[in-house]
């Protein structure tokens, strides 16, 4: 049995020595010839004896792309406590069993993670035969825990650096389930992204909005400090990290924006007071009758107003603002009162021609990529202001039913939304919400009391996020639209700031969510567990990982 443990070519060395030894007793061999050809014959044998004692510096080569496997570690929901221990734990048990090494590499920016797996080995079939293994063992005894295989070319070298990385430690591997990729926004198949996490549930659970979700339009209801501005800029970010949804948002107070740049969330900020986005409204004239109710709607106007402007509009067809101002001073005027009807008019148009006509003299295209926050708050008269909103959802609606279009989807997230619909039912209102859906339109608002929004807008917001309501007739309107029973209709004035009653279309049953209002600072580490340092003369290989950290940091993900 001893034999075998010694390599094949060693074994022939004894009768390779008795041969020469026979040729030079029979003189057919001289000293020097057999001592040379000895010399030779051993330093294959040596190489053979010494070859795991010393070692050769290589180049690393594109071979190395068939000597590893990169998994994707995801934690779903799992307890935070036990997860970073019991990944430890099989980690490690099998680093011992095998000959195969495991690194852990996980990629932060702002409040995204995705974390790896890599597995390194020379031999190409113990590493598949542990990949499976491991991928086994993860999913069937660390409860939360999805694993999946990752094919990114740029992962190779940092794996063959790895392989080279010379290990001094015998410390506790530092992991927590903190340092792994549990995301806010993830996606996964026909899953959405989370807003919150389920006040009553047994164990932690999140909920979440889907894409079917927002097509059937979001409410988010809430008095003054409770939470429904920061859930409306959570949903803003989650629609475009994890399903790709453009968003519109119309900043009324101008707060979305310091609440998205603290989260770390890239954005482009519109001023339309600068004309950095401006829309035309006479740009929709080819439908009279929809333009006056849009603004009839945008400058609270009488329907004898609303009827002279259907005369100047008709009269002229003037293309811009101040050209309809020409029209409608040129209309004959055949009595006193039409002096007055006239004047009034002119009046609230000229809201649009003063101080904001640089957000209302030509329409710029907007760019919907993204997520585009627009200053609302830059214009200082509230008539304009209001107007501004219903011009902008007017012209891309308008847009897309003409042209039957529903691509790309868009969510257009409106804040302090009785400001911009409140008042009298008006039939552009409840046409938008009733039918921009079918035109890739969704919709999104927050406004402090659902008494301000006419009923349409009530019935078609099918996803209801309830923060708290002070007024007795709020908390009434939405007990009678959610079929609320009695211990949440008693909770919605007793609600602290981030709790809501949520409705959503995949989760019809009114639930007690915990929207999370701030977000842990970046740097924090928690959880860690306490090991010896790495030697400090451990060889890692120079220059080699810097920029393929920067690739792999790169990968977007969306799920956050």
């Amino acid at each position: 049995m001893m034999i075998e443990s010694v390599p094949w070519p060693l074994r022939l060395l004894p009768g390779l020595l008795g041969v020469l030894i026979a040729l030079y007793a029979l003189g057919l061999l001289e000293l020097w010839t057999l001592l040379v050809v000895l010399g030779v014959a051993a330093m294959p044998f040596a190489f053979l004896l010494l070859k795991d004692k010393i070692k050769i510096p290589r180049r690393v080569g594109k071979d190395v792309e068939n000597n590893y496997r990169v998994m994707e570690i995801e934690v779903r929901g799992a307890k935070s406590e036990e997860t970073g221990r019991e990944l430890a734990k099989v980690i490690i048990d099998r680093a011992q069993k095998s000959n195969v090494r495991f690194a852990l590499l996980s990629v932060a920016e702002g409040d995204m993670k995705r974390s790896f797996l890599i597995l390194v080995s020379r031999e190409r079939e113990a590493l598949q035969i542990e990949g499976e293994v491991l991928r086994t063992l993860l999913s069937s005894l660390v409860e939360g825990v999805r694993v999946s295989e990752v094919k990114e070319e740029q992962f190779w070298s940092i794996a063959s650096a790895l392989s080279r990385l010379s290990l001094h430690s015998r410390g506790a591997l530092l992991l927590s389930s903190n340092s792994l990729g549990e995301r806010s926004f993830r996606r996964e198949g026909g899953e959405g992204f989370s807003i919150g996490e389920i006040v009553d549930s047994p164990e932690p659970k999140k909920l979440e909005l889907t894409h079917r979700d927002l097509e059937g339009h979001i409410g988010i209801f809430g008095s003054t400090g409770s939470g429904k501005s920061t859930t409306l800029s959570l949903i803003a970010e989650g629609t475009w990290r994890v399903l790709g949804i453009p968003v519109i948002l119309l900043d009324w107070t101008g707060e979305h924006s310091a609440l998205l740049r603290e989260r770390g969330v890239q954005f482009v900020e519109k001023d339309p007071s600068r004309g950095e986005i401006a829309i035309n409204p006479l740009d929709v004239r080819k439908d009279l009758d929809f333009l006056v109710s849009v603004m009839m709607k945008a400058l609270s106007l009488t329907p004898p107003q609303a009827y002279m402007l259907m005369k100047a509009l008709e009269w002229r067809n003037p293309s811009a603002l101040r050209e309809l101002e020409k029209a409608i001073e040129e209309l004959a005027e055949e009595s006193k009162w039409d002096r007055e009807v006239k004047r009034a008019l002119l009046r609230k148009i000229s809201m649009l021609t003063r101080g904001s006509y640089g957000a209302f003299r030509e329409t710029r295209p907007l760019d919907m990529r993204g997520i585009v926050v627009i200053r609302l708050d830059r214009i200082s008269n509230v008539i304009a202001r209001k107007s501004f909103a219903l011009f902008l959802l007017s012209k891309l609606f308008m847009e897309r039913s003409s042209q039957g279009v529903e691509e790309p989807k868009v969510l257009v997230a409106l804040d302090e939304a009785h400001n911009v619909f409140g008042g009298e039912e008006s039939p552009f209102v409840e046409q938008l919400f009733s039918e921009c859906r079918k035109y890739g339109i969704m919709l999104a608002i927050s406004t402090q009391s659902p008494a301000q929004v006419p009923n349409g807008v009530l019935l078609n917001t099918n996803n209801k996020i309830v923060h708290a309501l002070r007024s007795s007739r709020d908390k009434e309107i939405i007990a009678e639209t959610m079929s609320l029973k009695g211990d949440l209709i008693e909770a919605l004035d007793k609600l602290s700031p981030g709790e809501a009653v949520v409705q959503t279309v995949s989760s019809p049953e009114p639930t007690l969510v915990l929207v999370q209002l701030s977000h842990k600072a970046r740097g924090e580490l928690q959880d860690l567990g306490h090991g010896e340092p790495i030697h400090p003369h451990s060889y890692f290989p120079e220059g080699e990982l810097e920029e393929d950290f920067r690739e792999v940091g790169r990968t977007p993900t969306r799920t956050v």
